[in-house]
């Protein structure tokens, strides 16, 4: 035990003499860099022989002595990090990574489509990659973060324990419409969850702790296009546009889109009645309904080759099933992927989700037969329509965005986001009861000479 103890000490001396060593040496000049290190290698062994004699003397005395030399070495390995700040770096450089725990599948998916392990968070270039995704629940008490998807939560099979540190997480995409049933998922008793046992929420809402709104969509600007001011200076040897062609322009790409209105559903009836909205607009515009809200048909559903389907149609109606707040499903970005105008119906604030003039809100008619007279107007002005396109110049549409995962990741790992206290007493209460979901009944009431229910 003694012989190792002196072996560390040496080599502790040792370390702390290179490290003054190199301190000193990075301010010496090139010319005398020479002789620096000559008479540095003689102090160094006129150094280490006086270690070697300390190192003996000290074998000798008690164990009282043994105690305070241990005291001594702390104090020398705290000087070495003082003494090089580089040490430090590198330790907080590489905390220990943090483990996201999957306790319930999300659907059939036991790493909820986005993989497992760290190389998701570094494939998706998340900013802070020092995450690990796991589905092991063997893995428990290691992980920093639990996540419970809401609608396969079984009060049966819950963890049996937790720490102090861990984060329990509410996952959850879907709506729930029905606000007469203090319910989260598919009306869970609010019994099942026990006060304050959700730390964090992660859904589509924008108010969760983590925003995520992977299975629908995003909208992201393109950087490299948005110029510094308008009107943007021209590349070289780039003439700017001919007066001729502006005065005269012809639309040939929409040559093709013959055809009015699409709409695929097979969700009917809906909490929002959507399908009555669209039953009174098709008395006025052409309106094909793809699914079993309709009579036409297209297999495999959500396919490429469905989505193909719209390029002969000039608007897609994405209406969604429930009004509830910043619910927009994939319908919405599936229209704005396919150039094709969408016509929204939903519990959102479009502007705050999509570029000025990309789509055309129910709402902001007073009927549907208004609605229809204004899809007519600009199916007949090829120059009002293409003005729906604009904003593809400066904005790209993301079909499944992994931001949310990385925010995550980066949540985990800010030190002022973990000493911060937070649970929800009752997570149905901030899902459902204090900020419903409208009724579509409310809403035909106010826009359609449809009578409400």
């Amino acid at each position: 035990m003694a012989k190792s103890k002196r072996k560390f000490k040496l080599k502790l001396w040792i370390k702390i003499i290179q490290r003054v060593a190199a301190l000193v040496g990075r301010s010496i000049p090139t010319r005398f860099y020479t002789v620096y290190n000559g008479v540095g290698f003689v102090a160094m062994c006129y150094l280490v022989v006086t270690a070697i004699s300390k190192s003996r003397s000290d074998n000798s005395s008690s164990s009282t002595d043994v105690i305070h030399s241990n005291h001594v070495i702390a104090q020398s390995e705290e000087g070495i990090r003082q003494l090089d700040p580089l040490i430090v770096k590198e330790e907080s450089d590489n905390p220990a990574p943090k483990t996201i725990l999957f306790w319930t599948p999300y659907y059939n998916h036991s790493d909820y489509t986005f993989g497992l392990g760290q190389d998701p968070f570094i494939k998706f270039g998340c900013k802070v990659t020092n995450c690990i995704a796991t589905a092991d629940r063997k893995l428990l008490n290691q992980s920093d973060a639990v996540i419970f998807h809401a609608l396969q939560v079984n009060s049966r099979d819950l963890p049996a324990h937790r720490h102090p540190h861990q984060r329990f997480i509410f996952f959850l995409y879907e709506t729930i419409p029905n606000t007469s049933v203090p319910c989260v998922g598919k009306c869970l008793p609010s019994s099942q969850y026990t006060p304050h046992y959700f730390n964090w929420t992660m859904t589509h809402r924008r108010d969760s702790d983590v925003y995520v709104a992977e299975p629908y969509g995003a909208i992201a600007p393109k950087y490299w296009t948005l110029p510094a001011q308008l009107p943007d200076e021209l590349p070289p040897d780039t003439l700017p546009a001919n007066p001729a062609v502006l005065l005269n322009r012809k639309y040939p790409h929409l040559a093709n889109r013959t055809k009015m209105v699409a709409w695929f559903a097979s969700h009917c009836p809906t909490h929002s009645q959507r399908e009555d909205y669209v039953k009174e607009l098709a008395n006025f515009v052409q309106v094909d309904i793809y699914g079993k809200c309709g009579t036409m048909e297209c297999l495999p559903r959500n396919s490429h080759r469905c989505e193909s389907l719209l390029d002969d149609y000039k608007f897609y109606l994405a209406a969604e099933n429930s009004l509830c707040p910043d619910y927009i499903s994939e319908k919405f970005y599936r229209a704005l992927t396919n150039d094709i105008v969408p016509i929204v119906y939903g519990g959102a604030d479009y502007t705050d989700y999509a570029p000025p003039h990309s789509f055309i809100n129910m709402a902001d008619f007073a009927s549907p037969k208004d609605l229809a007279a204004y899809l007519k107007l600009l199916a007949s002005n090829e120059a009002l329509y293409v003005e729906y396109f604009q904003w593809k110049k400066h904005y790209a549409v993301v079909r499944s965005p992994k931001k949310g995962w990385c925010d995550l990741c980066a949540k985990l790992n800010d030190p002022n986001a973990q000493s911060q206290s937070k649970s929800y007493e009752d997570v149905a209460e901030w899902w459902v009861r204090k900020l419903p979901c409208y009724p579509g009944s409310s809403f035909l009431s106010n826009h359609t000479s449809i009578p409400s229910s």
